[in-house]
C-alpha cells in the first residue's frame, strides 16, 4: 500500500541522514526519514572528543541531542527498513519491511556502514557470547577478564580504552607492524599496565566450551608460528563495510570496496539519487564528517530540484 508521495525520501538516521533531515525541515520540503534505528553507529560510540561545540560527549547523549534537534524542528522519523527501491518514471518507489511503499521524487541515501567480520572459525558460534562488536554496550561484562581487541585504529584503541577500568588484561592485535590510531589515543591507553601489543599477529580461530569464549588462536606474522591465548572476549574492530545493497538493486556505481561513489555534490550516477556519509567514498569516516556531507548532499539536492529543468 503506498503511503504517500515526496519530494525526497532520506534513508538511514545516523548523522549524515539526520542532518539532511534537518536541512530539508528548514526549506520546507517535503520530506521523510525512514531509518531502522535512530543515530547509526554512534549508539555505539565511546565518548566523542572530536565534534565542535562537545570536548567530551558520550556517543548516546550525542544521539539525545540529535533527536531534540530534529525534534525542534517537527521532524518525525519513520522507524522501518527500505528493503527495496526501484526507478519509477521520473521519480523512485520505496518499499519497507513493514509492507509500505513510498513515492519519492528524489533519494538521498544515507545508510552508512557496518563492522567486518574476521571470517573465522567460531566467530559465528561465540558472537554475543564473548565475541563482540559493540564495546560500549559490552565492556562492563567482563570484569576482571581477559579480553583481546582485534584491530590497531582509532576504533580499536577505543575498544581497548573502554574495558581498562574493568578487565584484567588487555591484548590488542593488529595484523600489520603499524598502528593507525591517533598519537593522543595510543598513549593514552598503551600507558596503562593492563594493555599488550600484539603486533603482526592475525586471529585464525576463536575456541570455546560451546557456551563462551575461552580462547583464540592466534599467528604470529614475524616468528611464523601459531599458539593459543587463553581469553575471555574477543571484540573486534577492522573496520566498515558498507551498507550499499539499494545502490546495488538502483545499479548505482560503486567502487572497489562497495562503496557508492560520489561527486563533490553527493550526486550518484543515476540522476534524482544522492548519498552521503560512510556509505560513499568520502575519505574520512567521522561523526563530523558524515554529518557535514548529510547538510551538503540536501543543500545540493534542492538546487537540482529547485533549478534545475
Amino acid at each position: 500500500m503506498r503511503e504517500g508521495i515526496y519530494d525526497l525520501l532520506v534513508i538511514g538516521g545516523g548523522p549524515a541522514g539526520i542532518s539532511a533531515s534537518i536541512y530539508a525541515a528548514r526549506k520546507r520540503m517535503n520530506f521523510l526519514l525512514v531509518t531502522e534505528a535512530v543515530g547509526g553507529q554512534v549508539l555505539t560510540s565511546g565518548e566523542i572528543e572530536n565534534f565542535l561545540g562537545y570536548s567530551e560527549i558520550d556517543g548516546v547523549q550525542f544521539v539525545e541531542k540529535m533527536m531534540e534537534h530534529m525534534g525542534h524542528f517537527g521532524i518525525e522519523p519513520l522507524l522501518d527498513r527500505v528493503v527495496e527501491v526501484k526507478k519509477d518514471g521520473e521519480g523512485f518507489v520505496s518499499r519497507t519491511m513493514s509492507g509500505k511503499e513510498f513515492v519519492s521524487k528524489s533519494l538521498l541515501l544515507c545508510t552508512g556502514s557496518e563492522h567486518r567480520k574476521l571470517n573465522v572459525p567460531g566467530e559465528r558460534e561465540y558472537t554475543g557470547r564473548g565475541v563482540s562488536y559493540c564495546y560500549t554496550c559490552d565492556a562492563p561484562f567482563f570484569k576482571e577478564a581477559r579480553v583481546l581487541v582485534v584491530g590497531g585504529g582509532n576504533a580499536g584503541f577505543e575498544a581497548a580504552e573502554q574495558p581498562i577500568n574493568y578487565a584484567r588484561e588487555i591484548y590488542i592485535a593488529e595484523i600489520t607492524d603499524t598502528l593507525r590510531a591517533d598519537e593522543i589515543l595510543r598513549e593514552k591507553v598503551l600507558s596503562s599496565s593492563k594493555v599488550k601489543l600484539l603486533l603482526r599477529h592475525a586471529v585464525k580461530e576463536i575456541k570455546g566450551d560451546g557456551s563462551k569464549v575461552t580462547a583464540v588462536l592466534l599467528e604470529d606474522l614475524s616468528e611464523s608460528k601459531v599458539y593459543e591465548l587463553p581469553i575471555d572476549g574477543v571484540f573486534v574492530e577492522i573496520g566498515l563495510v558498507p551498507r550499499t545493497e539499494l545502490a546495488r538493486q538502483l545499479g548505482l556505481l560503486l567502487n572497489e570496496r562497495g562503496e557508492v561513489i560520489i561527486d563533490c555534490n553527493n550526486r550518484t550516477s543515476e540522476r534524482g539519487v544522492y548519498a552521503a556519509g560512510d556509505c560513499t567514498n568520502i575519505f574520512a569516516k567521522q561523526i563530523i564528517t558524515a554529518a557535514g556531507e548529510g547538510a551538503k548532499a540536501l543543500l545540493s539536492l534542492y538546487h537540482d530540484l529547485t533549478y534545475s529543468s
